[in-house]
């Protein structure tokens, strides 16, 4: 009785969760296929598939996923605020908010995009 009340409420609330997920994802996708070229499309797709996957996972911390979809927001203003498509760099704040482990993905993507 009150362990299946908290069982569904955690049910209830990763659905409405997911949910907001989905959407987010789906505008993130018409954004690319109407603001990016081929190679960059290619490039935004893979990694925004790769991010959600990860942090749509039953394990990660309610405040982990929270920033996480705060920023994604902020990247569906800014790309759908912008006529062209134009890069930014990260700020000395949010570059000193990465972990190691991230800073050595962002390296790697910056090598994978000037690659193209």
């Amino acid at each position: 009785p009150i362990s299946c009340l908290r069982h569904t409420r955690r049910f209830v609330a990763m659905t409405l969760l997911v949910g907001e997920g989905k959407s987010l994802y789906r505008s993130i996708m018409r954004l690319h296929r109407s603001k990016l070229d081929v190679r960059m499309r290619s490039l935004g797709d893979a990694y925004c598939r790769k991010e959600f996957r990860l942090h749509y996972k039953p394990s990660v911390k309610e405040s982990h996923r929270t920033m996480f979809t705060r920023e994604w927001r902020n990247y569906v203003d800014t790309l759908g605020g912008q006529a062209k498509v134009v890069g930014q760099e990260l700020s000395e704040e949010q570059m000193s908010k990465l972990d190691d482990q991230q800073k050595v993905q962002l390296d790697s993507l910056k090598k994978s995009a000037q690659s193209l």
